[in-house]
Formats: structure tokens, sequence, C-alpha cells
């Protein structure tokens, strides 16, 4: 009988209930984080079809070519370690009124969209 009582080999209850509660608390922490990863996912889809809408309403109907304004002088840009410069690169902005559709209600609200235009390319036409 001294023998079984001398023999203490195994887990007590107290660290069985500290490893139950740490397999708790990780299991806890990955389901906050996939709710969290779903909602920023859900976020960044919305934002991406509000951009695709916005910038499909910027031409108006047949096609229509906004007036583009430049912004700057021409610059030349460098990509990567001097691989390829772009040269003659020039900013150019437009404003345009956009109704756009949120939460069931339309509003019209006026954008401003940028876009990069080589104008070394511009004047010159494909065979």
């Amino acid at each position: 009988m001294r023998h079984i009582f001398k023999n203490r080999q195994g887990e007590t209850i107290v660290e069985v209930l500290v490893s139950f509660l740490l397999l708790m608390i990780f299991t806890s922490m990955f389901v906050v984080s996939l709710r969290y990863a779903r909602a920023m996912s859900q976020k960044a889809e919305t934002l991406r079809e509000t951009a695709y809408e916005l910038c499909a309403k910027l031409y108006g109907p047949n096609d229509k070519e906004p007036k583009w304004n430049d912004d700057g002088a021409a610059q030349d840009m460098t990509f990567g370690n001097n691989d390829f410069t772009v040269k003659g690169v020039q900013l150019q902005s437009t404003k345009q009124k956009v109704t756009v559709s949120q939460n069931g209600t339309e509003k019209t609200e006026e954008y401003v969209f940028h876009r990069y235009c080589n104008k070394e390319e511009e004047g010159t036409t494909n065979p």
C-alpha cells in the first residue's frame, strides 16, 4: 500500500484545468482573428466594387472622354534599379459629378480622378 501512495506520476486536477484554460484562450483568439479577417475581406470587396462603379461612371454615355487637366510639368520616371525609364510622364486630373447609391439612397458627389499620361506617346499614332 505504501508503494501506491509514493507513486505520484500523472497530472493533477490543477494542471488539467490550466491546460484546458489555455486551450480555450487560444481557440477564442483564433475565432476572433477569423471574424476580423472575414470583416476586412468584405470591406475590401465593397471598396473594390465602389471603385469599379466610380471608374465606370467616369466616362459618360457613348464613352465620352472626360477633359483631363495637367497638374504639373512632365517628368521622367525611373523604375527598379535604373532598369528602365519612362520619359515625359504627366500627372493629370479631372473632376466629375457621379451619382452613387449607398445603403439604398442615391446621392451626387463630385470626385477628383487622377491618372498618369505619357506626353511623348500621346501625339503619336500606331501604324
